[in-house]
């Protein structure tokens, strides 16, 4: 799709330790997260503490006894009104989580989640070109407490979600793998399986086609059809059902107007309600009205965007930022789907790891960088889980206390004053927003000559400066197009470009290896 630069070839190293500053930065930020979130919304709150929900793990179990019991899984609501949206292989999937009681089921998915965040901190590090030390595992751990005060996070636990889980399988199959199996014969595959959980994550394939990366993008199909053979096996009228009927069924999922929307249809809709675009107001499922973009105004807007956002990932890619560049497009796949609850922007979390790199070693370089950090700070004021008080309007939800929100979902006041109306824009769209940010800084980055510094890091090039002629590659072009990486810790060096000197660090091939 983009015309990948020629690179320098660089002079390998390895992995260097995160300092203890940084470790101690994570310490204050954990304990802070932790007595906040035993504190500002208390655990005890029957419905906004943190451990007292769990509604979708209960959506997941019940589809899951569908599969045990073989009862219909689409014909009806599974729990009270909330039908089961996943495609019928992830019932299958879920069927083991109907066999134990739901306190032991979500003692379980809390683990789950809790291991997930530390080995993507950790590995998310590691691809950054960090050594697997001590240092490194602590940081992980404290990293993985912190990013629960982020919105999307806090409301996985919240609610027993599962995105966490499905941005761990993509990170593995096209970030992590590289660390060990570069020359993997099954690149994409869990990328499948991930798409035939949850269908968005079939977005990769445009990644993959752009990077044109065939074999990858081959494997994330047969990943996908092995998903729906083994549905077709279990439950073939489920299955029947679903891809014939239920697929395309959005009101299943929610209100496209409604604030929880953060995608860019959720946005222009809730524009349009804000608004009062009445002609814009449709009949809704629940005998309601509904405003709702048509077709024709949101989906150019994410067209631009999904094109934008693939580019940047492609820059990305090319400069062997790998970690931003899969993120890149998880966040793309969000914004262009027609319905995305922030729950569905975990990929905050290893945005938020690259932030931290860029800073970290940005101040390391220099300290008039120290600004640097301002970008991490920003990224979690922008996805904080926000704390909001019902007390002056009566009990909200069974709760007299503050409620855990993200910004996006600030109350809507009348506009009184002429900021209320820019402040509703930013609501709306705060996530696109975070998005827009992200891809804009990585082409004006990407597309400069030099990464962010002009001056080489010299932890990167213990052997001297890396070669500035970009047409003098001597390595054998061909075994690099087989052969990317020949171990973890080169893939490493890859990965630190956007914070360091020379961001040349993709192989000169057009064609990229699987």
């Amino acid at each position: 799709m983009l015309p990948m630069p020629s690179s320098a070839t660089l002079v390998g190293r390895q992995p260097r330790s995160v300092g203890w500053g940084l470790v101690g930065l994570a310490a204050i930020a954990a304990i802070a997260v932790f007595v906040w979130q035993i504190t500002v919304i208390p655990m005890h709150n029957p419905f906004y503490g943190l451990l007292h929900n769990g509604v979708d793990l209960r959506v997941y179990r019940a589809g899951g006894h569908t599969v045990v019991t073989a009862a219909p899984l689409y014909h009806h609501s599974l729990i009270a009104d909330l039908d089961f949206t996943y495609p019928p292989f992830a019932a299958v999937l879920f069927a083991p989580l109907s066999l134990v009681g739901f306190a032991t089921a979500k003692l379980l998915w809390w683990a789950a989640i809790g291991v997930v965040l530390v080995i993507t901190v950790l590995l998310g590090f590691r691809s950054l070109g960090y050594r697997a030390d001590a240092r490194l595992w602590t940081l992980s751990v404290l990293l993985a407490i912190a990013v629960t005060a982020l919105e999307p996070v806090r409301t996985t636990i919240w609610l027993g979600q599962i995105n966490v889980f499905l941005m761990f399988l993509i990170l593995a199959d096209l970030v992590f793998c590289d660390l060990n199996r570069p020359n993997s014969r099954v690149r994409g595959f869990w990328v499948g399986i991930a798409a035939g959980i949850k269908l968005t994550p079939g977005f990769f394939v445009l990644y993959l086609l752009a990077l044109r990366r065939w074999r990858a993008a081959i494997g994330v199909v047969v990943g996908f059809l092995v998903t729906i053979v083994v549905a077709f096996v279990v439950i073939p009228g489920d299955s029947r059902d679903y891809w014939t009927t239920y697929l395309g069924a959005a009101d299943r999922v929610g209100r496209v107007d409604s604030p929880a929307n953060q995608s860019i249809n959720g946005f222009i809709s809730q524009l349009l309600a804000y608004f009062g675009a009445t002609s814009f107001r449709h009949p809704y499922a629940d005998g309601g009205t509904v405003f709702e973009a048509p077709t024709w105004m949101w989906v150019p807007v994410a067209a631009v965007v999904v094109v934008a956002g693939l580019c940047a990932a492609v820059i990305a890619y090319r400069r062997g930022w790998r970690l931003l560049s899969v993120t890149i497009t998880g966040m793309t796949a969000a914004a262009a789907s027609p319905f995305s609850w922030g729950h569905h922007w975990v990929w905050f979390v290893p945005l938020l790891i690259v932030a931290i790199d860029v800073a970290y070693r940005g101040t390391l370089a220099d300290r008039r960088r120290l600004w640097w950090w301002v970008l991490p700070v920003a990224l979690v004021l922008a996805t904080f889980a926000w704390s909001y008080n019902w007390w002056t309007s009566g009990r909200y939800q069974s709760s007299d206390h503050a409620i855990a929100i993200g910004v996006f979902m600030m109350p809507r006041w009348p506009n009184v004053h002429w900021y209320d109306g820019a402040a509703v824009v930013f609501y709306s769209g705060a996530y696109v927003a975070v998005l827009l940010v992200t891809i804009a800084m990585t082409l004006v980055v990407g597309l400069s000559r030099r990464s962010v510094s002009d001056e080489p890091d010299i932890d990167r090039y213990p052997g001297g400066t890396p070669d500035d002629d970009e047409s003098g590659d001597h390595t054998d072009r061909t075994d690099n197009r087989d052969r990317p990486e020949q171990d973890g810790s080169r893939q490493c060096e890859r990965g630190n470009d956007f914070a360091s000197g020379d961001g040349n660090a993709a192989t000169s091939s057009g064609a990229t290896p699987d």
